[in-house]
């Protein structure tokens, strides 16, 4: 039982000293804008300090399962009260902080200050500072200026350790106003460097060895709309995250796509005209994961070109007039059509796949046909290239009669022009169904209606009024028998 109890305790230590909580503080910042220095503080010591933590946080991120926190990450918008720095490592319950500076006033070499004040022990602050110490004067060549208790040199204690509950110190890692000082802080091997003696003074002051599987590296995304033929699609590349083993992407805030071994993705369940956002995490065998470092990424799904089709022209007969049929296979992603008639657009804007040409054709007489498919994104004219097709003769005889049925006589329709009431008028005629199609100039059917007749009588009024001003034809067929009328609507 003892050494059951014994091996439980090993673990649970293990697990405890593994999961350490770091806090590095790079020291000022600035405001808004870089002359918005709210501590008065150089380019040199501002943007140094901030890029020794980020490494220094790199380190740590890629071999060691410790949380490790930032008091700020921008140079820009970075600047917060020391109060405040010591707050936020304490809601963390920072095992360790670490302040970043650099020195002023004219010397050399490298120093650090830890704080006793109302600490019941001290010994931890001064081995993690000697420690901090030491390490800086070995990977930064400096000279070893001082390892001191705050108050005791400066006659005042530092508020961001007085203030934080962690084992904490504040080095200052050399002179920004020494010539040779400047030169090492602001070359990013020495920075390097710099990053190194924290990183390997944290593993010895915290007894760790960091052997856990190292986090994967930063990488950032692009995304890019496209089309590939007619089909809309979003395609993600990213840069490779070191030690990672395969990505996740998230789109839309929540989980998309997971176990990514490649650097690439293509989405292809997208809607044209739809916006969509994506970032990407990067993973491994150990607990943390890694987001793409340029943040979320939105795109919208591109409107594709329109797809190939074919059409038919056939001639036939519509009742006793001469007529082409057109029929066309659907074009992906197209929104309309326009036909095109002996080389003139004829008929734009149809939204259907047929389309029957009545108006002016005559029996014997040659047309040509073709159609545009097309949408916001372009146009395309149907693949079999342009048709001709000749007219046929329809002209049909009443029994008994060397007349034709259209005439005069036998339909009436009034008041013609008219303002928007018309009147269909059969004479001696007794049908039982009655049709009236009416197209424009074009040949674009404006008007379609079926009407069941009631003892042979023709409907009392059309309503046209809905129609634009200009001159149409109105075809009607009652039962077997077709008439044409050109009507004027005012």
């Amino acid at each position: 039982m003892k050494k059951l109890c014994s091996y439980i305790f090993v673990m649970a230590f293990a697990a405890f000293a593994n999961a350490q909580i770091v806090v590095i503080d790079p020291g000022h910042g600035y405001g808004a804008t870089t002359s918005d220095n709210p501590d008065g503080r150089t380019a040199t010591e501002i943007e140094t300090s901030l890029d020794v933590g980020l490494r220094t946080r790199t380190l740590i991120q890629n071999s060691c399962a410790w949380a490790v926190h930032m008091t700020r990450t921008t140079n820009l918008n970075g600047w917060i009260s020391v109060n405040q720095r010591a707050t936020m490592s304490n809601n963390w319950n920072a095992d360790r902080f670490l302040s970043i500076h650099c020195n002023a006033g004219g010397g050399t070499g490298t120093e650090t200050f830890y704080c006793t004040y109302d600490d019941t022990t001290t010994a931890p602050d001064i081995a993690f500072s000697q420690k901090i110490q030491a390490d800086m004067v070995s990977y930064g060549s400096w000279a070893n200026r001082r390892c001191v208790e705050d108050n005791s040199f400066l006659a005042y204690h530092l508020g961001v350790l007085r203030y934080s509950s962690a084992t904490g110190c504040l080095n200052e890692i050399g002179f920004v106003d020494t010539a040779a000082d400047a030169a090492k802080l602001t070359s990013t091997t020495w920075r390097a460097n710099f990053a190194q003696a924290y990183f390997n003074a944290l593993k010895s002051n915290l007894n760790l060895t960091c052997s856990a599987t190292p986090a994967p590296g930063a990488f950032s995304l692009t995304l890019t709309p496209e089309c590939s033929g007619t089909s809309t699609r979003i395609r993600l590349n990213w840069t490779t995250s070191a030690n990672a083993t395969s990505y996740d992407i998230y789109r839309n805030g929540a989980l998309y796509a997971s176990g990514i071994t490649g650097t690439q993705y293509t989405n292809t369940v997208v809607t044209s005209g739809t916006s969509y956002s994506y970032y990407v995490k990067a993973k491994n065998a150990g607990a943390t994961q890694t987001t793409n470092s340029n943040g979320t990424l939105s795109g919208v799904a591109p409107t594709c070109p329109p797809g190939s089709f074919t059409i038919t022209a056939t001639p036939t007969c519509s009742g006793s007039t001469s007529a082409i049929n057109l029929t066309w296979t659907a074009s992906a992603n197209a929104t309309s059509y326009d036909i095109y008639r002996n080389g003139n657009l004829y008929a734009p804007d149809l939204t259907t796949t047929s389309f029957l040409n009545t108006y002016l054709i005559t029996a014997g007489s040659t047309y040509t046909y073709y159609i545009k498919a097309k949408n916001s994104a372009g146009t395309i004219n149907n693949s079999n290239g342009t048709l001709s097709v000749t007219a046929i003769s329809c002209a049909k005889e009443e029994e008994g009669s060397d007349s034709v049925v259209s005439n005069d006589a036998k339909l009436k329709v009034y008041p013609n022009p008219t303002d928007g009431l018309v009147s269909i008028e059969l004479n001696n005629l007794s049908v039982n169904k009655m049709e009236v199609l009416i197209v424009d100039v074009n040949g674009k059917m404006v008007y379609e209606k079926s009407f069941k007749m009631t003892n042979g009588q023709a409907p009392e009024t059309i309503n046209v009024s809905i129609l634009a001003k200009g001159v149409y034809v109105m075809r009607i067929t009652a039962d077997y028998q077709e008439f044409i009328r050109k009507i004027v609507k005012n």
